[in-house]
């Protein structure tokens, strides 16, 4: 009778435990249509790598190549599947779900009778039922994805209002369309893991979190402030009660089709690492790329670096139609639900100046906005963001703010906009969070920092170049030449060379005409590290500011850009400058010192100088000696190695020395057999 009963028992038991933990089958095997062929498509992954991949276009950061790939965007791409009912998890009821989908998808699954639905935010899960009630599949199971082009002027014209940015009509990555640091590359695709869970992803569909639940605004011991004072309104970090300055930088995704691969992985890596290096404890990821992977904040968590989490919105107003409305609600709350795990978190943002363009870049002249347009634009901002809200920067009925209240359960603080004031406003100086835009867009001198330094400083920043050894990498050898098709294609802003000519000029008195691509590269480095520095340094320097966040730190491409690492993973000159800065122990006197004098009035010797290498504990080692006194010293491998020193781009009195080693991006490089270059700025200020 025992056996009987235990026979009977042990399938319940094993349904049982089989229904409570998770099953999944990651649906990997892919492949996608071009020209009535099918090829194998890698997932997660996006059109562009996938045609990459099966040689159907080019790479398009080489060249010029990203102007002949913009005919994928207008494109229809179908993606496909087949799944063996035999290989699907047990359970009553079956999940399709995708963690992200990249652009207009419609999704056909099913067998007999398939099934149909539309999926167009990017930033949320699609989660299909394909079993219920026990119902079993006896076919193979297909799925089918078609993404169509976006079509936003069709979105536009049911809406009624024209926007500064068609973007806005769907949730799609900002950057991907187009910046004035990256490439205009409108993709598609399975950009995150997809598979078919017998449990119901509890993401897409978080638990409220009751009211009598809600705590302290707080991460651990880290508490933020914005509070009326005498001067203004104060943006302030605390630990364990105390003041902290923050000192970082702003980041952008690492690349423009940024799947989690081995690849993006080792770039997060990298960049994570050499901003702990510089001596960073924030970094701001901007609302205008994505929500990064979590693998990025599990890194900041180890490494204690803090972030301030834009929402993905950036630079336009957005519509209100129920449909964008739901979506964007869905959006937040998985978003927040899924981050919240992040004790790196310290600080939610709605977005990137909306609210500073709504008011300072001629919106309402420029698209003919009724009054009645006008106000309903308004309230939308109000409703997704708090906008009504914003002389104090922060709001409790907001659909964002909302989220953050019922799906963060430590309850970190959420402000709307960023900045509060635009550069344009004496506010910007005294109320919140400050863009000053002053020195680059307003062509204004690098001393403009000290008269327009904030509260807080969370975006400011100048251009620099590539060193010449990755400029190689990207451009064709008969357009080595800075007004090339090439490097003006790498060059995204209008009046970029412009902008750094001028400035050149004026600090280190080069005729940028006169110089080589190579030496102009350098300089270009060189200015930007003083420029930048400088901010940094008046931003130290002034009581009243409580936080610098340059921009930027990372590219998502080879290109002309503000930022402090290139695309490859080399630091540039500001990176340095900026681990002096950061330093807890950096002497403010020093470097007031340091800027009481431009470049181009100092006295230069000819440049002599002794050094030696050394491998030694499998590290690359290079001894350097001045003879006379040497300036922005800068050391490249020959072969070139990405990475960096840990010293270069410095300056040493004659008989100085120093030992500097270099750090690869990959840890497994070949250190063997490798030349030193070695560039000062005496020997260019010279051959003026």
């Amino acid at each position: 009778m025992k056996r009987t009963l235990l026979a009977m028992l042990l399938p319940l038991l094993f349904a049982a435990c089989t229904t409570q933990k998770e099953q999944r089958t990651e649906l990997t095997d892919w492949q996608f249509e071009y020209n009535g062929q099918w090829y194998p498509a890698t997932v997660p992954g996006f059109i562009h790598t996938d045609l990459m991949a099966n040689g159907i276009i080019p790479d398009p950061y080489y060249g010029t190549n990203e102007d002949s790939v913009q005919w994928v965007a207008d494109s229809i791409w179908h993606y496909s599947t087949t799944i063996r009912f035999d290989s699907l998890p047990y359970g009553d009821s079956l999940w399709l779900v995708f963690d992200g989908l990249a652009g207009n998808a419609t999704i056909i699954w099913g067998g007999f009778e398939p099934q149909e639905t539309v999926h167009d935010n990017m930033y949320t899960q699609a989660v299909l039922p394909i079993r219920s009630d026990g119902i079993a599949y006896v076919d193979d199971l297909s799925i089918d994805i078609y993404f169509k082009p976006l079509n936003d002027s069709l979105r536009q014209a049911t809406y009624g209002i024209s926007l500064p940015e068609r973007r806005a009509f769907t949730r799609i990555a900002p950057y991907q369309q187009g910046w004035d640091w990256g490439p205009k590359l409108t993709t598609c695709g399975i950009w995150k893991p997809a598979y078919i869970t017998n449990k119901r992803p509890v993401g897409a569909y978080p638990r409220v979190r009751p009211q009598s639940r809600v705590r302290p605004h707080q991460t651990g011991n880290i508490t933020f402030r914005q509070k009326t004072d005498s001067i203004g309104q104060s943006f302030t970090f605390y630990k364990d009660g105390k003041p902290i300055f923050i000192k970082g930088a702003n980041w952008i995704p690492v690349h423009s089709f940024p799947v989690l691969d081995s690849a993006n992985k080792a770039r997060y890596r990298q960049l994570l690492c050499s901003a702990k290096e510089a001596n960073f404890n924030m970094l701001r990821v901007w609302g205008g790329g994505i929500y990064e992977h979590d693998y990025f904040y599990d890194l900041c968590d180890s490494l204690g670096l803090m972030v301030w989490q834009d929402f993905i919105f950036a630079g336009t107003p957005y519509p209100d139609n129920p449909a964008m409305l739901a979506s964007i609600r869905d959006e937040a709350r998985q978003q927040v639900s899924r981050l919240a795990k992040h004790p790196c978190i310290v600080l939610w943002c709605g977005n990137n100046e909306v609210k500073n363009g709504w008011e300072d870049w001629g919106w309402q002249s420029q698209f003919n906005w009724t009054p009645e347009q006008r106000a309903r634009l308004e309230k939308a901002m109000d409703t997704i963001f708090g906008y009504a809200g914003t002389a104090g920067n922060t709001s409790s009925t907001s659909i964002l703010a909302q989220a953050v209240r019922d799906c963060d359960t430590l309850q970190r603080p959420y402000i709307t906009t960023s900045p509060l004031y635009g550069w344009g406003h004496p506010e910007c100086t005294t109320h919140g969070d400050s863009h000053y835009w002053g020195v680059w867009w307003g062509e204004e001198p690098f001393e403009a920092y000290k008269k327009k330094t904030g509260r807080f400083m969370s975006e400011y920043g100048f251009q620099s170049y590539p060193l010449i050894s990755n400029i190689l990498r990207f451009t064709p050898a008969g357009q080595l030449d800075i007004g090339s098709p090439t490097l003006r294609n790498h060059q995204k802003h209008p009046r970029g060379r412009e902008i750094i000519d001028k400035a050149m000029l004026r600090y280190y008195g080069f005729d940028s005409h006169t110089l080589t691509l190579k030496d102009y590269a350098y300089v270009s480095q060189l200015l930007q590290a003083w420029g930048v520095g400088y901010g940094i340094l008046c931003h130290l320097s002034d009581p009243r500011c409580a936080g610098t966040l340059y921009w930027q730190l990372n590219d998502c491409w080879p290109v002309a850009s503000w930022s402090s690492i290139d695309y490859y993973g080399n630091w540039k000159a500001l990176h340095y400058r900026a681990q002096e800065l950061y330093a807890d122990t950096a002497d403010l006197s020093e470097w007031q010192r340091y800027y009481s004098v431009y470049p181009k009035d100092r006295h230069y010797d000819k440049p002599n100088f002794h050094y030696y290498t050394r491998i030694e504990d499998g590290k690359l080692n290079v001894y350097f000696q001045a003879i006379t006194d040497l300036y922005d010293v800068c050391l490249e491998t020959t072969p070139h190695i990405d990475g960096h020193f840990t010293r270069n781009f410095f300056n040493l009195k004659r008989n100085q020395f120093i030992k500097t080693t270099l750090v690869p991006v990959d840890p497994n490089a070949d250190i063997n057999n490798i030349h030193i270059d070695v560039t000062t700025l005496n020997k260019i200020m010279l051959q003026k």
